[in-house]
Formats: C-alpha cells, sequence, structure tokens
C-alpha cells in the first residue's frame, strides 16, 4: 500500500499534468488504471464530453461527446459538468446538468441514455444543478430537487429504465443522497433544503423525515459506518439570519413504533459547513467554513476539540490517509492536517506558483458593454453578485480531487493533476 506524500509543488512529486476539453467542476472517478472526467463546451453548454485518461501517464484513452437535450447560457455561477461520474465493472455513468444521463463501457461504446428534464420538465434551481449519482450493485439513484416537481429516481444499471420514481415537495438544493444500510436493507439518506428524509432503496418509499434544518443546501450526508453526519451552511436568505451551527447534526437509525426512524445524538455549536460535506475519520469530524476555518469535533458526542484556520476554504470534502487529511482549498493550495484531537498542520502545497495561476483554456467571454456606458458590463445569468469579489467565482479553482490506486488525482476547471504516492 502506498504512502502519500506530505509535500509536493510545480515540479515536485507531480507525477503528470493533463489539459481538458471544455470545462467541468466535477470530481474525478477511477476505475483500474483509468481516470474518468467530464466537461463541457459551448456557449449555451451544448456540447457534453466524458474523457478517460491513463492513470499512470495522463495520456488521453479516449473521449466521447454528446449534444446537451436542453441547454443554457454558459455564466460562472451555474453549474458546468458538476454531476460527478460514477463507475463499476461493467462501465461508467455520467449526468449532465443538462439532464442528460450517458452510460459507457469501460471502452467507450454507448450502453443507453436517458434525457431526464426533456422527459421531466425543464430544471429550475438558480445555479444549475449539482448532485450526483450515487449506486449500488445494480440501480443508479439521483436527486432532482429544483423549483418545479422534484423527485428522487432509481434507474436500472443495465438498461437506464426507471425502477421507481419518488415525487418529493419542490425545493432548491445541490446535495447528494447517502446510501446507507439497516439491517439486511439499504436506504437512501437525503439531506436537502429544511429537510432530511430517509428512503428504501428497493421500493422508493419514504421512511421517515426530520425537520427544521437550516442551511442544508450544498453539504451532502456522510457516514462513519455507525452515525450519520449531516451538514450545514449559515445563510441568512435561508434561516433569517441565525447560524446553522445546529443543523449540523449527528443522527443515528432506529426505530419508532416498529417503524424506520432516526436518533438526533447531537448538534454543533459552532462549526458550520460551507461547500465541503462533515467529513468522519478515527472517531472524529471534520467541518470547514466559508472563511477556511477548520472545525474537529468528537464523532460520538459532538465536543469541539479544536477550530483553526487553514490554507483557504474548500469547495470539496477533504481526503483522509494514513495519519493525516489533506484539505484541498479552491486557491489551489493543500493543508496537510493530522489526525486527531490536536491541530498540527504539517504542511501547505501548492499545484501552481504564487501569483502564477494556470489560466483556463475555455473561458466564458466577457458580455460586450453598450456604447458609452460607464463601469465593468455585468455577467449574464448572474455572474458575481454586487459587492461580490471576482475571485469567489473566477478561476481556477480546485473543484475536487480523488484518492484511489495510490495517488491523488486533482481538477480545476480544465486542468488535470496527478500527485502519487510512494
Amino acid at each position: 500500500m502506498r504512502t502519500m506524500p506530505l509535500r509536493w509543488s510545480p515540479g515536485k512529486n507531480i507525477a503528470w499534468h493533463a489539459e481538458l476539453l471544455g470545462y467541468g467542476q466535477s470530481r474525478p472517478t477511477v476505475w483500474k488504471g483509468t481516470v474518468y472526467v467530464t466537461t463541457v463546451e459551448g456557449a449555451n453548454k451544448e456540447t457534453l464530453y466524458l474523457s478517460a485518461y491513463d492513470a499512470k501517464t495522463g495520456k488521453l484513452r479516449w473521449r466521447r461527446s454528446a449534444l446537451a437535450t436542453t441547454t443554457a447560457e454558459a455564466v460562472y455561477t451555474i453549474a458546468r459538468a458538476a454531476p460527478t461520474p460514477v463507475a463499476d465493472k461493467d462501465g461508467v455513468y455520467a449526468f449532465f446538468e443538462s439532464g442528460d444521463f450517458l452510460a459507457f463501457s469501460h471502452t467507450g461504446q454507448p450502453r443507453w441514455k436517458r434525457t431526464l428534464f426533456a422527459e421531466y420538465g425543464k430544471f429550475d434551481n438558480g445555479h444549475g444543478c449539482g448532485t450526483s449519482p450515487v449506486q449500488n450493485a445494480d440501480t443508479l439513484f439521483v436527486l432532482v430537487d429544483h423549483l418545479g416537481p422534484s423527485y428522487l429516481l432509481a434507474l436500472d444499471k443495465k438498461t437506464g429504465k426507471n425502477r421507481w420514481k419518488s415525487v418529493r415537495e419542490s425545493k432548491r438544493s445541490w446535495t447528494t443522497p447517502l446510501l446507507v444500510t439497516r439491517g439486511k436493507s439499504e436506504e437512501l439518506v437525503v439531506s436537502s433544503a429544511g429537510t432530511v428524509h430517509g428512503y428504501s432503496a428497493q421500493t422508493g418509499e419514504r421512511l421517515w423525515e426530520l425537520t427544521g434544518i437550516t442551511g442544508n443546501t450544498i453539504p451532502s450526508p456522510t457516514t462513519d459506518g455507525e452515525r450519520i453526519f449531516i451538514g450545514a451552511a449559515t445563510s441568512p436568505r435561508e434561516s433569517g439570519g441565525r447560524s446553522a451551527a445546529e443543523s449540523n447534526q449527528c443522527l443515528t437509525l432506529t426505530e419508532k413504533d416498529g417503524k424506520p426512524s432516526v436518533e438526533l445524538k447531537w448538534q454543533a455549536k459552532k462549526a458550520v459547513c460551507s461547500y465541503m460535506s462533515p467529513t468522519p475519520y478515527r472517531g472524529l469530524v471534520y467541518y470547514v467554513n466559508a472563511a477556511g476555518v477548520l472545525f474537529c469535533l468528537d464523532a460520538v458526542t459532538g465536543e469541539e476539540k479544536y477550530s483553526e484556520r487553514i490554507d483557504g476554504e474548500c469547495w470539496m470534502s477533504p481526503i483522509p490517509a494514513g495519519d493525516f487529511l489533506y484539505f484541498f482549498a479552491r486557491n489551489g493550495k493543500t493543508s496537510v492536517v493530522k489526525a486527531g484531537p490536536v491541530f498540527e498542520k504539517v504542511a501547505t502545497n501548492t499545484l501552481w506558483p504564487e501569483g502564477e495561476p494556470p489560466m483556463p483554456s475555455f473561458t466564458i467571454p466577457e458580455p460586450k458593454r453598450p456604447e458609452g456606458a460607464q463601469g465593468a458590463p455585468a455577467r449574464p445569468g448572474g455572474g458575481p453578485p454586487p459587492g461580490a469579489s471576482r475571485d469567489s467565482y473566477l478561476d481556477p479553482i480546485v473543484y475536487g480531487a480523488t484518492l484511489a490506486e495510490g495517488a491523488f488525482f486533482i481538477r480545476v476547471g480544465t486542468r488535470l493533476w496527478c500527485v502519487p504516492g510512494k
């Protein structure tokens, strides 16, 4: 088993670097020597790509493209290939914010295609679709929560046909369901915009409901095998200015009156998430807020062990490896923190030289300012809101990283890096 390096930088401990076609925000998916990434291209995100790279060399093995069945203008604050694909022994499954769900073999042969938004209605969520599919042995599950008809869907892996479809209340979120085991059954935990629900993975029946949550629109639920952790961010618009710390909760599966239920074990006092999800590891659970402050809590009791600033806000969850956790900040820096109840940052790593960020190869053009107009032009479709820093939205941003086959695979919008272990 490889040991992951504590330190890397441009030219040191980086095995390869690949330029991607188009732009994407998904996490790399690795299956037996192949790295899969999704991207989109075009002013209206009309072209969808799934690319397969050799995990050892970074060379492109194959790339497949498809035309999006629904399109939307490419802007900085709306999803661009945000859902992360999943893979199994039979192939790879990629879901896009256009509603297109594509299945391919590991050699790139098409298997099936679904067009969910064309079938079930246009997606209306402000910032686009960011949820990723999850899987068990024979089924894919995808959550579609938005202002229109919302649903949780189960698809047969072999055919792409529906196994079941569970109707949900209309609400906006970008979370991904969590698949857990209750006895001999599987259950889907869905944390989304004010509620947490449990569903039967076999039938889609709603089993239980938890209400009174705020800020749980981006962090997804996680588990350490015994407990379920619900993440939430402070959102004045959604919570009336109240802190969402109490919505960062620990639950356990239980029964009430002979029916499936959950029990609240504890609520956080100060810890909140931003984009990342709660990350349990070795009896502790970790959170990073929008200011780049890392909170470490006891996973059993919720007692705070420390809160310390790291090298930036994380738009993805950290990756535990051995005695350390790797926090991949959006700014390209990675804080390596020793696992345990006492804060110890052992390294800060970089992907690009300080002050020399790589420019994306696929950019969104600035809209033209009307002749005679004063000031900078506003971005179509929103862009950074008034008063927001351009740095909050513009490249390069580390969107995702994966630890697989003894290496970290790290991606920004148009680039992919491999940091190997030893």
